[in-house]
């Protein structure tokens, strides 16, 4: 899954992709400042899962913008301890929910390991157009609830492919699956393909010469069939 953690400048990103990929990225940076991207992978229970961070600057625009395509779900990292950046995340979740609307999101209220940090209750209150969305009191620092939340943001992003992905497991391996993918789905040859290049990108299935068969991957197989598998336990 491709996942883009944004959010406004010093709000934790770097961190949280740091600590989600168990140090296994790269972050383009100038003075401790992220100026082109964060970029990692993690592993969770057999899913590959991307990470990009976008900058957090405001001047950057087009590369948030650029990260942002294709993007399967959104960790949007709020400060919870600087009161004056929350005018900066609003005009941030703007721009994310102009690039990707529709696209599952979950909020990282970052740094409360810190004893000055807001509590959920006030965050909520002081960032209001976060309403009706997740939020989960987290610390890229010590990684407390970090899981929770980014197999909480799995789990919604699956569901909201959950009718494709059964059918991917359901017809893997049979030599007429892209065509029983159409007749079941209801969708064109075009649109079928484009289901089988965006998930073999993100390495959940193996698509045949010809596009007519594809596989799925074995780690994965019981998450595309039961979705609340990858939530906490």
């Amino acid at each position: 899954m491709k996942i883009v953690v944004t959010g406004p400048y010093e709000a934790g990103k770097s961190l949280m992709i740091h600590h989600i990929t168990n140090g296994a990225c790269i972050n383009v940076e100038r003075r401790g400042t992220t100026i082109a991207m964060d970029h990692g992978l993690a592993n969770v229970d057999g899913m590959n899962v991307f990470m990009f961070g976008t900058p957090g600057l405001l001047r950057f625009r087009t590369m948030r913008k650029i990260l942002s395509e294709g993007a399967d779900g959104i960790i949007f990292v709020v400060d919870s301890v600087d009161p004056e950046s929350d005018a900066r995340a609003k005009l941030f979740f703007r721009e994310i929910a102009f690039f990707l609307p529709g696209v599952p999101c979950v909020v990282a209220a970052n740094k409360q390991d810190l004893q000055e940090s807001r509590p959920i209750d006030q965050l909520r209150k002081n960032l209001r157009f976060l309403a009706g969305l997740p939020v989960f009191p987290v610390s890229a620092k010590t990684g407390e609830n970090v899981d929770s939340m980014l197999r909480t943001l799995l789990y919604l992003v699956m569901m909201q492919w959950s009718s494709v992905f059964r059918k991917f497991a359901e017809f893997s391996g049979d030599k007429k699956g892209l065509s029983k993918l159409m007749k079941d789905l209801n969708i064109d040859r075009e649109q079928a393909v484009g289901y089988l290049r965006r998930f073999e990108l993100r390495k959940l299935l193996e698509v045949q010469v010809g596009d007519e068969q594809f596989v799925v991957k074995d780690t994965v197989r019981s998450l595309l069939e039961n979705p609340v598998l990858i939530m906490p336990r």
